[in-house]
């Protein structure tokens, strides 16, 4: 709790209230230096370019999966901050940082950051729904959420030794570096 508040103090925090799917995003910030996000009890703080300081709350597994109109859990993404450079499309080469964590054991099981090496990748030729979907309409110099249902993610197989528990959300933030 102490971190959690910590982290709020380092700038100005927005609550987002509801849902969202892949296909809308809400924009918190048009400017590139917004230090502090919150949704749900997922916070974001940290400046572009720079590993983000990511703190997901215990009631956060118990949040999800959204349901969607069709009853089918939904991705959400929101961005944190707003970039604005190009913007990613699903047929886009695009150059990412990011971090991946499970949302009940909040273990960091990826992270190009702790690499030191960006994800280059194109959007449609993935199947996993983070990177896939969660980047097409971001702009470069932008940073999002994404907050993957297990249905939407590894399910009921993730990868041995990942530290991912089988039917985990994932929560990733991820940095859109360049897109060409």
């Amino acid at each position: 709790m102490v971190r959690r508040i910590a982290a709020l103090g380092l700038g100005a925090t927005l609550l987002i209230a509801g849902c969202s799917s892949a296909t809308s995003t809400t924009a918190v910030s048009a400017s590139p230096s917004a230090s502090g996000f919150t949704y749900k009890s997922v916070s974001v703080s940290g400046p572009f370019g720079q590993k983000p300081v990511l703190l997901i709350g215990d009631d956060l597994q118990g949040l999800l999966p959204f349901m969607g109109n069709n009853g089918v859990p939904d991705l959400v993404v929101k961005d944190v901050i707003v970039g604005n450079g190009p913007t990613a499309t699903s047929t886009s080469h695009v150059s990412v940082n990011y971090v991946g964590r499970t949302a009940k054991t909040k273990h960091t099981f990826d992270s190009s950051w702790s690499r030191g090496k960006t994800f280059d990748y194109v959007p449609q030729d993935l199947k996993f729904a983070a990177f896939k979907e969660g980047v097409v309409g971001m702009k470069v110099g932008g940073r999002r959420l994404i907050v993957v249902p297990a249905a939407l993610g590894f399910g009921d197989n993730p990868p041995a030794n990942s530290g991912v528990r089988p039917g985990e959300t994932l929560v990733f933030v991820i940095d859109l570096q360049s897109v060409s």
